[in-house]
């Protein structure tokens, strides 16, 4: 068996017993090395049971001489198609043992009709049948083999017989269940691989919105304003920032086409450690420089809040500036950082009601669900809806710590705000 198992390894397959969940192994050639061994032990096995079944047949059944190599071949032999065909050789084993116990006289004091290496060889072909062959046969063979036995050798032996048409078929179910279950696990591993790798898609496709269509945006709106931030600007340096700004769009419907594929619904996000809370101040300066009223009040101390939570916190106040500075020009807003109840921050971004029209930068509606996705991850709550006076709030609860399991997220219903892209962006 040791030198069985080394072959198999050689051969490239894997060795698994006959009781094994697993089939012998995958790779046909060696599924085939595997059989030819087995066909050539049970050969063995059946030469060594004629040679003696042979020289102790006449001890048993008298007869002339002639005839004992052909009665042993049927009393031995048949053994040798265990493997490759157990039920013919089960068929050629009951019918020669029935036949010879009827026609084929004893010795006195032998009570058996047959040899006991016939005997012992019906009973393996027979285990071999129940254990190998189409469950529709084992009933045929449990009555023809019980009845054969029984009249070969004792009545008793039919319980043996039955116990072994049930165990065996039990056992076959039972290596066909964790042979399923191993292939189910195997399918379930896949699969676990599978969705791990659309959660990166997820967690990518959320920080490209974040991260580079807020870059975008700020592009756009640098270029449009531009000839009002700075005096003299001439007529064809003013066209220039115009084609800028198309571009900065034509690239902005790029990047969400490109969300479009890797965005995920309902996968998890994954927050990095990085950015902190002190990088709001610079990301409120920016939008300063593109001509947006920007008022910052952050008063939690950077080292109190934990690196994902201080992520999803930068990630709502950017994305929130962005919508502002998009969908309402010439608005005010105020970003407001502070500490709440024990272990929480409150977040909010509040602008005013434009003062010009939207920039017309459109959008396929990834931004508030990303921010939600992030507070949801960490354990917050987030909201956001219209102002009475016009303008969009955004205000969101985040734990310093997130606990383990996250907490529902509070969502309120966004109606339209001051025009239909607006509504798609957010």
């Amino acid at each position: 068996m040791i030198g069985l198992r080394k072959h198999l390894r050689a051969a490239g397959g894997e060795f698994v017993d006959w009781v094994s969940s697993a089939p012998v192994a995958q790779d046909p050639a060696v599924r085939a090395y595997f059989s030819r061994r087995i066909n050539w032990f049970f050969l063995f096995v059946a030469l060594v049971m004629y040679a003696i079944s042979w020289p102790t047949l006449q001890l048993t059944h008298p007869m002339p001489a002639f005839l004992l190599p052909l009665v042993s071949a049927f009393a031995a032999l048949p053994i040798a198609l265990a493997w490759s065909a157990p039920l013919a050789g089960w068929a050629i084993s009951v019918v020669s043992a029935q036949v010879i116990g009827l026609i084929v006289p004893t010795s006195d004091g032998w009570e058996l009709t047959i040899q006991v290496t016939h005997f012992i060889e019906l009973l393996v072909l027979t285990f071999m049948v129940i254990l190998r062959s189409p469950l529709r046969w084992i009933p045929v063979v449990w009555l023809a083999t019980s009845l054969v036995v029984a009249y070969a050798v004792h009545p008793a032996w039919i319980i043996g017989i039955s116990v072994m048409a049930v165990v065996v078929p039990l056992l076959r179910g039972l290596m066909a269940s964790r042979r399923q279950l191993a292939e189910r696990t195997k399918e379930t591993e896949a699969a676990e691989a599978e969705s791990a790798v659309l959660q990166e898609r997820a967690r990518i496709a959320r920080d490209l919105h974040d991260v580079v269509a807020h870059r975008m945006s700020m592009v756009v709106v640098m270029s449009q304003t531009a000839r009002y931030r700075i005096p003299d600007v001439s007529a064809a340096a003013a066209e220039e920032f115009d084609a800028i700004a198309d571009a900065a769009r034509t690239s902005l419907d790029e990047v969400r086409q490109l969300l479009g594929v890797l965005r995920v619904e309902g996968a998890e996000p994954n927050a990095s450690p990085n950015p902190r809370l002190a990088d709001i101040d610079s990301l409120v300066a920016e939008t300063r420089r593109a001509g947006s009223d920007v008022r910052l009040t952050r008063e939690v101390d950077d080292e109190a809040v934990g690196e994902s939570a201080a992520l999803v916190v930068y990630r709502i106040v950017q994305e929130s500036l962005a919508n502002a500075t998009r969908h309402a020009p010439g608005s005010s807003t105020e970003v407001t950082v502070v500490p709440g109840p024990e272990g929480i921050v409150e977040v909010s971004v509040v602008n005013s009601a434009p003062t010009a029209a939207p920039l017309g930068i459109g959008g396929n509606g990834v931004g508030i669900p990303g921010m939600l996705e992030r507070a949801q991850a960490v354990g917050g709550s987030l909201v956001a809806s219209p102002t009475v006076d016009g303008g969009f709030a955004v205000r969101a609860r985040i734990p310093t710590t997130p606990p383990r399991e996250a907490a529902v997220v509070a969502q309120a219903p966004v109606p339209d705000r001051h025009d239909s892209a607006a509504d798609d962006e957010r």
